[in-house]
């Protein structure tokens, strides 16, 4: 049966495409290969586990010393007006918490009121019972001055 069709020589094609091809290839295995050494340079190394330190309460004297400091410092802010009540409350009650924490090791910061009276921690529940009014609500008759007295009287008188 005669064929009406003739067959080509494999080799008669162009060669063009298919060096086009294997350039494309060879330029992203480069490129592949460039990128990943570029992105292990760059990897920040690994982290060590954080090392866990043990608690170690300042002395009584160092953290009554820092801390009457501290509600010195917010005194003084409110007295200039560059604090209001709401304000020196809020911070007042953070010192009175860090102190605990400082001294006890009990995270008071990270307490709700009924937690820190799960303690029995009264001085400083009381206390900070008595904050909730200035920080929280709209007005308050708690006056700051004896806020700040009291503050000191509570981290003064611990023992």
């Amino acid at each position: 049966m005669p064929v009406s069709v003739e067959l080509q020589d494999p080799y008669s094609y162009s060669i063009w495409p298919i060096v086009i091809v294997v350039i494309i290839i060879i330029v992203s295995l480069a490129a592949i290969v460039l990128l990943s050494i570029l992105l292990k340079i760059r990897r920040v190394p690994a982290q060590k586990a954080p090392v866990t330190q043990i608690f170690r309460p300042k002395t009584l004297a160092d953290a009554q010393k820092e801390y009457l400091a501290k509600i010195a410092y917010v005194e003084q802010q409110y007295n200039n007006g560059q604090m209001d009540s709401r304000n020196a409350h809020q911070e007042l009650s953070a010192i009175v918490r860090m102190f605990v924490y400082d001294i006890t090791g009990v995270q008071a910061q990270n307490f709700s009121l009924n937690e820190l009276k799960a303690y029995n921690i009264t001085s400083i529940s009381n206390l900070i019972e008595e904050f909730y009014a200035p920080e929280f609500a709209e007005r308050s008759d708690k006056q700051t001055e004896d806020s700040i007295r009291e503050a000191r009287e509570v981290i003064y008188k611990w023992n």
